[in-house]
C-alpha cells in the first residue's frame, strides 16, 4: 500500500511540475497538496499517536501554514485584491518554524539522556551550513536586498528556514535510535525541501526553476506523509536504549565545520568589516561547541572507565568487594589483621522454596548488616553464593571474636520480603596470625578461616570457630 502511495505521489509531483504556471496545473498542485495536509492532520490526531502526538502536530501545523501561504496569492487574485506577499511570508515562516520544531522534538525523544552530544555536534555543523548558505545565497545580494526590506525577507526567508530544517535533520541523524524506512523517508523529505528552496538559484530559467521547485516540494511533502503512515513511524520518537558511539566520520565532519569560517575568511578578502566579524564569531562558536563536545566525550569515557573498574571489583548484587578485589586488598592489609569467613545457614532452603527474589533480598540485607557491624576501614566481600569474608584490618583474634558474636546476632534477625519473613543463620571461621605466631600470609589465612567455618558447620552451625594454624 505504501509503495503504491509513493508511486502515485511521484506521478503527481511530476505532473504538478510539468503543468506549473497553467490554471489546471495550479488546481492539480493545490488538490494534491490538500490531500497531503488532510493525511498528515489525520495521522497526527489518530489513536496510534497517543504517545508521540506533539511532534506530528508540529508537522501538521507546518503543512497547513505552507499550504495557506501558497494559496494566498491565487485567492487574492480571484478576489481581485492586491497582495504584497507579507501574508504569505508570515504563513511560510510559521511553516518553517513548525517543521524545524517537529524534527527537533523527534530528535529529543529519540536521543533521551544522550541528547547533549548530539546537540553540540548539530550546533557545530549547523553553524558551518549557515556560513555556506550566507556566502552563496545572501552575501552577494546584500546591496540589492537592502533597498527592499519586504523583498529581502521574502528572499532570505527560505534560506533561513532551511537552516532550521538543517538543524533538525542533523539532530535527528546524530541522535541514537533505530533508523528504518520511516526515518529514511522523513530525512529524504527534509533534504528535498532544502533542495527545492536552494537549488532553484542554480537554474538559469525562472519558469524552469519554478516548475522544478513545485514538483520537488510536492514530492517532499508526500514523503513526509509516507513517513507518518509508515508502520515503523514510532521509531522517530522512541528513546534509544544504547549509548551512541563516536563514528570516525563524525570527527571529520566536525573538523570541516570548524574550518568552514576560517576558510571563507582566507579565500575572500572583500567582505565588509561586519561580515568578517560575523565569520570570526562563527569560528569562535564552532570551536566552543567542539571543545564542549570533546569535553563531554572525555567525561563520558572517564565515567565509563570508573563504572567498568567498579564492576570488575564489586559484586553486582550486593555491591561488596568480589573475590578478585579481596585478594588485592588482602595483600595491602597490615600484618596482624583478622579474617572472618562466613557461610549462611539455611539460605539454600529459603532460596529453593521462596524463590531467588527472596534469596537476593536476604543476601542484600546480610551484606548491609555485615558492613554495619565493622569499621569503614575494614573489608567486606562476597565470594559467591552465600559465602562472605570480613577482614578486620589491624585487629587481633580477640576483636575478631567480638565482631563474630555481633555478626551472628545481626544475621539471625528476620528478613522481610514481599510480606513474608525469613530467618537464616551463619557459621563463621576466624583466623589471625597473632594467635598462631605465623607470618602474614593472606592466602593461607583465608584458607584457614574457610576450614574453621566448615568445622563450625559440622559442630552444629550458628557459631564461630577460631582456626588453630593457617595451613
Amino acid at each position: 500500500m505504501l509503495t503504491s502511495y509513493l508511486a502515485l505521489a511521484g506521478l503527481a509531483a511530476v505532473a504538478a511540475g510539468v503543468t506549473s504556471g497553467r490554471p489546471y496545473g495550479d488546481l492539480l498542485y493545490f488538490g494534491a497538496y490538500l490531500s497531503i495536509v488532510v493525511a498528515v492532520c489525520w495521522s497526527a490526531v489518530s489513536r496510534r499517536r497517543s504517545g508521540d502526538r506533539m511532534p506530528w502536530l508540529y508537522v501538521a501545523v507546518g503543512q497547513v501554514a505552507w499550504l495557506a501561504g501558497d494559496a494566498v496569492y491565487p485567492i487574492s487574485t480571484l478576489l481581485q485584491r492586491a497582495e504584497d506577499g507579507s501574508a504569505s511570508a508570515v504563513l511560510w515562516t510559521i511553516g518553517y518554524l513548525a517543521y524545524g520544531a517537529a524534527l527537533v522534538a523527534m530528535a529529543r525523544r529519540r536521543a533521551g539522556r544522550w541528547l547533549r552530544p548530539a546537540v553540540l555536534d548539530m550546533l557545530t555543523l549547523t553553524v558551518a551550513s549557515s556560513i555556506v548558505i550566507w556566502v552563496v545565497f545572501v552575501s552577494p545580494y546584500l546591496a540589492e536586498l537592502a533597498a527592499d526590506p519586504l523583498g529581502a525577507y521574502l528572499y532570505v526567508m527560505a534560506p533561513l528556514g532551511d537552516i532550521g530544517i538543517v538543524a533538525g535533520v542533523l539532530l535527528l541523524v546524530l541522535s541514537p535510535g533505530r533508523r528504518t524506512g520511516a526515518t529514511r523517508l522523513l530525512l529524504l523529505s527534509a533534504v528535498l525541501r532544502i533542495v527545492a528552496d536552494l537549488g532553484g538559484s542554480f537554474i538559469p530559467s525562472i519558469e524552469l526553476a519554478i516548475a522544478v521547485s513545485t514538483g520537488v516540494i510536492l514530492l517532499s511533502n508526500s514523503l513526509l506523509v509516507a513517513a507518518a503512515l509508515h508502520v515503523n513511524s514510532n521509531e522517530l520518537t522512541v528513546a534509544a536504549r544504547q549509548a551512541p558511539t563516536l563514528h570516525p566520520a563524525r570527527v571529520w565532519f566536525l573538523g570541516v565545520g570548524l574550518l568552514t569560517a576560517p576558510a571563507v575568511l582566507f579565500a575572500r578578502h572583500e567582505y565588509v568589516e561586519a561580515e568578517r566579524v560575523l565569520l570570526f564569531a562563527a569560528t569562535l562558536a564552532t570551536a566552543a561547541f567542539i571543545l564542549a563536545r570533546f569535553a563531554t566525550a572525555l567525561r563520558s569515557l572517564e565515567q565509563a572507565e570508573r563504572t567498568l573498574s567498579y564492576r570488575s571489583r564489586h559484586d553486582a548484587l550486593t555491591g561488596l568487594l568480589n573475590r578478585t578485589a579481596l585478594g588485592d586488598e588482602l595483600d595491602a592489609c597490615p600484618p596482624g589483621s583478622t579474617v572472618l569467613y562466613l557461610d549462611l545457614d539455611g539460605f539454600k532452603t529459603v532460596n529453593d522454596t521462596a524463590g531467588h527474589a527472596a534469596g537476593d533480598t536476604i543476601l542484600q540485607t546480610v551484606s548491609q548488616r555485615l558492613k554495619a557491624a565493622v569499621r569503614e576501614c575494614d573489608l567486606v566481600a562476597r565470594l559467591g553464593g552465600d559465602e562472605f569474608v570480613v577482614v578486620l584490618t589491624g585487629l587481633d583474634s580477640a576483636d575478631g571474636i567480638r565482631v563474630a558474636d555481633r555478626i551472628l546476632h545481626d544475621v539471625a534477625m528476620p528478613v522481610e520480603h514481599d510480606g513474608a519473613w525469613y530467618t537464616v543463620g551463619a557459621s563463621i571461621g576466624i583466623a589471625s596470625p597473632a594467635t598462631t605466631d605465623t607470618p602474614w600470609r593472606p592466602t593461607a589465612l583465608l584458607r584457614a578461616a574457610d576450614t574453621a567455618m566448615y568445622q563450625a558447620k559440622r559442630l552444629g552451625r550458628g557459631q564461630w570457630i577460631l582456626a588453630d594454624t593457617p595451613a
